[in-house]
């Protein structure tokens, strides 16, 4: 039988389970958040704190923004800074910072930071990027509508070629026409200031003149004698 020493001590199970509880103390946990959150210059944006707290714990939330320089970065306290501004905000139940109507110089790096018990627990910050804004188009069309703009842009200039080309062709064409009207043959005139009793002996020279120039061809066909003037 195997001998047991005078000066052992017998540790019931109880209290080795209580030697080994942890004293109790607050545990913190920093959730994820976004690495990086883009918006458009004048755009407002939330910015998340996200965490999970133990209960019966005070903790204090605050938001630093940390920017590069030219010297080097600077680390700023936005709660400081909401002193100077209105455009920052910490929303009360989710600790998260909001940034109305951002500017080009509120791009940087911001983090949360959660005080507990003495102690500070930093998440690992969002960084914020803004980008200046759109241009304004008066006109703002897609692009199939752009097409057929311009499509029928093309259809109003070819009216606007071809029409008064056409117009100015028909004009010039009916002025022709009317000068060759105003051109009477010499024939039409005969008889202008001759009396009628004198209209037949005028016929008779007349035809007498016709017949001195007709064609010898034709004269030959139908034995017609020439008068002599």
């Amino acid at each position: 039988m195997q001998h047991i020493p005078a000066n052992y001590v017998w540790w019931s199970p109880i209290a080795i389970l209580l030697l080994l509880l942890p004293v109790q103390v607050w545990s913190h946990k920093m959730m994820w958040v976004p690495t990086s959150v883009s918006v458009t210059a004048g755009d407002d944006v939330e910015l998340l704190c996200k965490f999970q707290p133990s209960s019966n714990v005070n903790y204090v939330v605050n938001w630093f923004r940390y920017k590069r320089c030219e010297n080097g970065s600077t680390c700023i306290n936005v709660k400081e800074k909401m002193n100077y501004t209105d455009r920052m905000k910490i929303e009360t139940a989710l600790q998260s910072l909001i940034i109305k109507h951002t500017e080009l110089n509120d791009k940087a790096l911001y983090m949360c930071t959660v005080t507990a018990n003495n102690k500070t627990y930093r998440s690992c910050g969002t960084y914020l990027r803004v980008r200046e804004s759109d241009p304004y188009f008066f006109l703002n069309f897609g692009e199939a509508t752009k097409n057929r703009l311009i499509t029928a842009e093309g259809v109003l200039l070819l009216l606007c070629a071809v029409i008064p080309g056409t117009f100015l062709l028909y004009k010039k064409r009916w002025e022709n026409l009317k000068t060759l009207n105003m051109k009477n043959p010499e024939g039409e005139n005969l008889y202008e200031g001759l009396n009628l009793d004198e209209c037949s002996m005028y016929e008779d020279i007349s035809r007498g003149l016709q017949a001195t120039y007709e064609d010898v061809g034709i004269m030959r066909a139908s034995d017609i004698q020439l008068e002599k003037p």
